[in-house]
């Protein structure tokens, strides 16, 4: 065995102190030939480390222990010495394949008479992984800094605000590479105005206890103003020192506060004219109100668009936004640019105005009443329309907003009572009606749930034989303190408040229950309302009354006015002809009082036309009344229809009514509406009319 081999078998029995020393030392150490690159001696912990045996290690050089790519360099450092007297970094391999990075460092010796390398390894391959963790986290951090939708800065405050970090999103939102923004502060890149703004903020976010947002519009590189929203707050020191640094999070929020002002203004304007919307409205009356004096008074106009449903339903939605939005621009030239404009909703507009002088108000009035009455193009139609003006003055008439607008309303009504196209001032009366409507509303529910309500019944006579043809149904309400209300009292609260529809239906039940216990040739006519028309329920309401009296349909005549055809033709005439088909006979009302009502005896067949009274006041009079009598009995004679007149009050109409050829008649000459009983004691006389009809 040669000394090298006994060296390597056994370094537990070291011939000399360095034997000792060497074997039981922590780091991992060998000696080799330079000549032949082979193990001369290895210690304890190069064994442990690597995991070869010594006799692994007696056949093995040190190029074994290295991968392919290093063998060379490794072969050229031992010619020439580069790894002597210095550390050197290199790659390892261990017995199970496995790589550790080392830190070697060689030192020539004198081993067993030759010359030697010492060489002392320092595995640095936790230490090594320990770096690359962290290098990895910041070049993580650095990415998510630098590719974070917001914008983040950080500011050196001892070196005047010098820019130390400055992601990529901060240098989109100002327009400029960060690279030429870090190492220079604000007054670089901004103008004075704006250097000292940020330079504030900063201040002031040092000094604060927790983060500050700010928002101000600054201007990019390219001149583009830009929204900016940051929150800024000073990083604490690890070591609890006053604070060096700033942290910045910007985010332009230009869309965003733009979309909002967009929202805002959609919040606050009528989408279809423009104008400022109801909820606009109220925020400024209310504030214009309290400010009202009698030096400085406010005027409130509402203003609505007279029979607007008219246009809509007979042009189309279109025309009727066209017509709103023409409307529209009419007012905003009639007004003030310190007058407020505003479209309520539907075809009602307010104006907001205060006093130049006496009188400006009424002229004001006129004058919208004069540009509305010219006509406008709607789809190269001309359309004429007017409007309703109602005014109320503060502080004159009110100085709570909420009480102004409630008398403007309150005028509003009194000029659509007034005949529309007028405009009108509010009065207190205006308010003492307004209170007596809606107590007679409340009343007029109870009632009808307390059966307040009678029947009377007006005779209509056959002039063909004097004889009685039947009755027409009027409502009358026995008010339990007020006595027996006639129907013009309460009729126009009961169509405007909807109890019509079930006052209707009551009438159209006790009707048929009445006329059924009648002799078979005696008929019964009940007005209908154009709010019952409207009502899905009507013709189920007309069969279960028919159905539940057991009243033959013929025996039922329903009475119409042309205001129904006027408020949804499409919906009326298939009502009107499914009635018909049941062998009710549709009788229309007012005949002539109407522009078109020719038109409407083209659109359906009716089975009466009822000569309004007004044309029978003056037929003996009156030429042209008495042309109107003739042409009605050529007209329903044209038609296959029953002529009937009334309003008969004297024996000369009866008599010349007589001579035209009409069919039927009713008034007061031949009878006024009269309670059940009457009608009956009538009917149970056989009489045909009071004697003054048969003179």
């Amino acid at each position: 065995m040669t000394g090298i081999q006994r060296a390597f078998v056994s370094s537990d029995t070291p011939n000399d102190d360095f034997q000792s020393l060497f074997a039981t030392h922590p780091s991992p150490m060998w000696v080799y030939d330079p000549d032949t690159l082979r193990f001369l001696i290895v210690n304890n912990a190069a064994i442990d480390l690597y995991g070869y045996s010594r006799e692994a290690y007696a056949g093995m050089t040190v190029l074994d222990i290295r991968p392919a790519h290093e063998r060379q360099r490794m072969i050229t450092a031992v010619h020439q010495r580069t790894d002597m007297e210095r550390a050197e970094r290199w790659t390892h391999l261990k017995a199970d394949g496995s790589m550790v990075e080392v830190l070697t460092y060689g030192r020539g010796v004198r081993f067993n008479g030759r010359d030697a390398i010492l060489a002392i390894v320092q595995d640095r391959t936790e230490v090594n992984a320990a770096h690359r963790e962290v290098s990895d986290t910041r070049s993580l951090l650095d990415s998510i800094v630098d590719n974070l939708p917001v914008g983040v800065f950080v500011k050196d405050m001892e070196a005047d605000g010098l820019y130390i970090i400055f992601n990529e999103a901060c240098g989109e939102i100002i327009g400029r590479n960060p690279a030429d923004v870090v190492g220079r502060s604000d007054h670089i890149f901004f103008g004075d105005a704006q250097s000292a703004a940020f330079r504030e903020q900063d201040m002031r976010a040092f000094a604060a206890p927790a983060a500050i947002g700010f928002e101000e519009t600054m201007h990019r590189a390219d001149g583009v103003p830009r929204v900016l929203r940051t929150v800024k707050r000073a990083l604490p020191s690890p070591d609890g020192s006053p604070p060096r640094y700033l942290l910045g999070i910007s985010q332009d929020v230009t869309e965003e506060r733009s979309v909002e002002t967009r929202l805002a203004y959609m919040a606050m304007h009528d989408a279809l004219t423009g104008l400022p919307n109801r909820a606009f409205f109220a925020e400024h009356i209310k504030r214009e109100a309290v400010l009202a004096t009698a030096e400085t008074p406010v005027a409130l106009l509402y203003l609505d668009v007279d029979h607007f449903k008219h246009i809509n339903d007979s042009k189309g939605h279109a025309a009727g936004d066209a017509l709103l939005c023409q409307v529209a621009g009419r007012l905003t030239q009639l007004a003030d640019g310190n007058d407020l404009v505003a479209r309520l909703g539907g075809d009602e507009f307010a104006l907001l105005m205060r006093f130049r002088e006496p009188g400006c108000i009424e002229r004001f009035a006129e004058s919208l009443l004069t540009s509305l009455s010219s006509p406008f193009d709607l789809d190269g139609v001309s359309e004429h329309v007017t409007c309703s003006i109602g005014i109320a003055l503060a502080p004159d008439h009110a100085e709570d907003n909420d009480v102004l607008m409630r008398h403007a309303d309150l005028a509003l009504y009194a000029a659509k009572e007034s005949g529309r196209s007028t405009y009108r001032f509010y009065e207190p009366s205006m308010r003492l009606e307004a209170e007596r409507r809606h107590m007679l509303t409340v009343e007029l529910r109870e009632a009808l749930q307390k059966n307040q309500f009678e029947l009377y019944y007006q005779p209509i006579v056959q002039l063909e034989n004097d004889s009685l043809g039947g009755f027409e149904a009027l409502i009358r309400w026995n008010h339990p303190e007020r006595g027996l209300i006639p129907p013009m009292d309460f009729i126009p609260v009961a169509e405007e408040t909807g109890l019509i529809v079930p006052i209707g239906e009551w009438v159209l039940r006790e009707a048929c229950r009445t006329a059924a216990a009648w002799p078979k040739d005696l008929k019964i006519a009940v007005n209908l309302s154009v709010s019952q028309f409207r009502h899905n329920s009507l013709l189920a309401s007309v069969v279960s009354a028919l159905d539940e009296s057991g009243l033959c349909p013929q025996r039922l005549e329903i009475e119409i006015t042309e205001s129904v055809f006027l408020a949804d033709v499409g919906q009326s005439l298939p009502l009107l002809k499914a009635l018909k088909e049941l062998g009710i006979r549709i009788a229309i009302d007012d005949f002539g009082t109407g522009y078109s009502s020719f038109s409407y005896l083209r659109a359906f067949a009716f089975d009466k036309i009822k000569l309004d009274r007004s044309f029978v006041a003056g037929i003996d009079t009156d030429p042209g009344n008495l042309a109107i009598v003739r042409a009605v009995v050529g007209i329903g004679s044209g038609f296959n229809a029953t002529t009937l007149a009334e309003g008969i009050e004297t024996e000369e109409q009866l008599q010349a009514l007589r001579r035209e050829g009409f069919d039927e008649v009713q008034g007061y000459l031949l009878g006024r509406p009269m309670p059940l009983s009457q009608a009956q004691a009538l009917i149970a006389a056989g009489a045909s009319r009071p004697a003054a009809g048969r003179r």
